[in-house]
């Protein structure tokens, strides 16, 4: 019998909810959705466990997350005679739920739990490991993917979300359990204790720490804040709340929120894809709450680590890019710690950390400035890494920023994973200064392209319907490797090997045109981030478009 019709019938044997029974009983004559569902075994990818939820191994479920939490358990009670971890979680559906149980079976475990009573963001639960000085902590959430997913990330002691030589351990903790081995109570239980609201505002507090403005004269950035107009959606999301505060503290008084998309609901029923990447889940904010006065249109999605923009260009209201977004904040930050404000400055060795698949005109900013660039694998994960080595060395202060091109930011060292919160902080204080000036968010990017050169950059995916696909999805990038693609503008590309082993395929070609493919870490996809440069504009577009069109003409004919 083949391995997945084995699990299947394990599966069928065992006591489960009504609910996944049904999908049992459903699914039971459907080889494909069967081979789909139990051909595999969740892994950790570049954040954590996500997937589909429903019945199977290779889904999201109650005996999934028991089984992840036993084997969590496991590497703590090794490392720590008593471990302390704190749990959160979004407004998805079953997200509560599964935090819940989390909490039960790690104090079963000895595990002393603080798990928040209500949605929260992923920054605020990193942050809150930190400030409890907790072993560790988990998150249920599926970030930004649709409805039907959720997901489980586990962060150390520092607030990281697991590097992958960590998450290969808690691997193999977890695959010494079965999924429906009973959860074996200790004799000195661990307790459950809800994080107060003084977690809640000493990460308000630390947001404070991280304000910055654009000039000592705070009546003028007060001023300019209450000027500035800003329409706001959390998209069903846990930003909500936080958001509401932010904009309280930094003065902003001419704000509409998107009521459809207020409330806590993980159906997201007016956003099916509740996604900033997406200029869909803008519709409702730009179409219905946005006028002539708007300055900016912001969105976090669900947990808040992701933030997205949109501002005007030639009259109507565009989504700027995540790198686009990335290269503002990066040069806005360095602009004023250059101009020592606050008394910040550019003093010692400022670092920029950024993932190899984000817009390289950041390294041509951060040269302008004097400050160093380092690229990281995908992942904020790996960025947080960084600034583990940097705190260990007696350096943390050396860390400026870090971004991206997925929508995720960083200024500051209070949280180790990306910040939605701060990001929208962050943005509000570069378009009041902009604002100020007579000028705004496209404006400055074209005053930066004018400075460095036209530069465009999109990331598009090749999406895969189930699990059968991913020998193809394999198929495409062994053919880049073979180099089986042979012709990129008019030049024979060669692949940079020092990112082989990470299964990334990177070009540069002449001309400061870039390339680079990779498959998802969470989802049946392949991703492609194409980077191109011309004389002008229109140029840099076109370039982006030819060097996109070959790419996914080579990924249709490996098909």
């Amino acid at each position: 019998m083949e391995k997945y019709l084995e699990q299947y019938s394990l599966w069928k044997k065992a006591e489960l909810p009504e609910e996944l029974k049904q999908q049992l009983d459903e699914v039971e004559r459907n080889g494909e959705e069967l081979f789909d569902r139990f051909c595999r075994h969740m892994t950790f990818g570049t954040s954590g466990l996500r997937g589909k939820m429903g019945v199977g191994t290779n889904r999201i479920n109650e005996a999934v997350i028991r089984r992840a939490n036993m084997g969590v358990a496991d590497y703590l009670t090794s490392k720590h005679d008593r471990s302390c971890m704190v749990i959160g979680f979004d407004t998805r559906l079953n997200s509560e739920k599964y935090a819940r149980q989390t909490a039960e079976d790690m104090a079963l475990r000895g595990i002393d739990v603080y798990i928040f009573d209500r949605p929260t963001p992923v920054p605020v639960v990193s942050f809150a490991i930190r400030d409890l000085g907790a072993d560790g902590g988990i998150m249920i959430t599926a970030s930004h993917n649709p409805m039907e997913y959720n997901g489980y990330k586990v962060y150390d002691h520092s607030g990281n979300q697991i590097d992958d030589i960590k998450a290969r351990k808690v691997e193999a903790c977890i695959e010494k359990h079965s999924y429906f081995e009973k959860v074996q109570s200790c004799d000195n239980k661990g307790t459950i204790t809800l994080c107060g609201d003084n977690i809640k505002e000493a990460y308000f507090d630390a947001l404070e720490d991280c304000f910055l403005p654009w000039t000592d004269d705070m009546k003028q950035v007060q001023d300019a804040l209450a000027n500035l107009s800003v329409v706001y959606t959390p998209l069903n999301g846990a930003g909500r709340d936080y958001a509401v505060k932010i904009f309280e503290k930094l003065g902003i008084k001419k704000i509409r929120f998107v009521e459809e998309q207020w409330e806590h609901d993980g159906t997201f029923p007016t956003c099916p894809s509740p996604n900033p990447e997406n200029a869909r889940a803008f519709d409702l904010a730009a179409g219905q709450y946005a006028d002539e006065d708007t300055d900016i249109i912001i969105a976090t999605d669900p947990d808040s680590d992701r933030m997205g923009i949109m501002a005007r260009k030639d009259g109507t209201f565009r989504r700027l890019t995540g790198d686009q977004t990335g290269l503002l904040m990066l040069d806005y930050i360095c602009s004023c710690h250059q101009k020592g404000i606050g008394g910040r400055n550019l003093d010692g060795h400022k670092t920029v950390y950024k993932s190899f698949v984000s817009s390289p005109f950041a390294e041509d900013i951060a040269a302008s400035y004097g400050v160093e660039l380092v690229n990281v694998p995908t992942g904020f994960k790996n960025i947080a890494l960084e600034m583990e080595k940097l705190e260990i060395s007696g350096r943390a202060e050396d860390f400026l920023f870090g971004f991206e091109e997925s929508l995720g930011y960083l200024y500051g060292n209070y949280t180790r994973d990306k910040d939605g919160l701060l990001a929208l902080q962050m943005t509000c204080l570069m378009a009041a200064c902009l604002k100020v000036r007579g000028s705004d968010l496209y404006g400055k990017l074209e005053e930066l392209y004018q400075k460095h050169g036209y530069v465009e950059s999109k990331a598009v995916s090749i999406d895969f319907k189930s699990e059968k696909d991913r020998d193809r999805m394999n198929g495409i990038m062994e053919g880049l490797f073979d180099g089986r693609l042979t012709d990129l503008m008019g030049q024979k590309p060669v692949y940079d090997p020092s990112v082989r082993e990470l299964n990334m395929y990177k070009v540069r070609l002449e001309g400061g045109h870039q390339v680079i493919i990779r498959p998802s870490g969470t989802e049946m996809k392949i991703k492609i981030y194409a980077f191109a440069r011309g004389s002008s504009g229109k140029e840099a577009a076109e370039n982006l478009d030819e060097l996109i069109n070959r790419v996914q003409t080579f990924a249709d004919m490996q098909k």
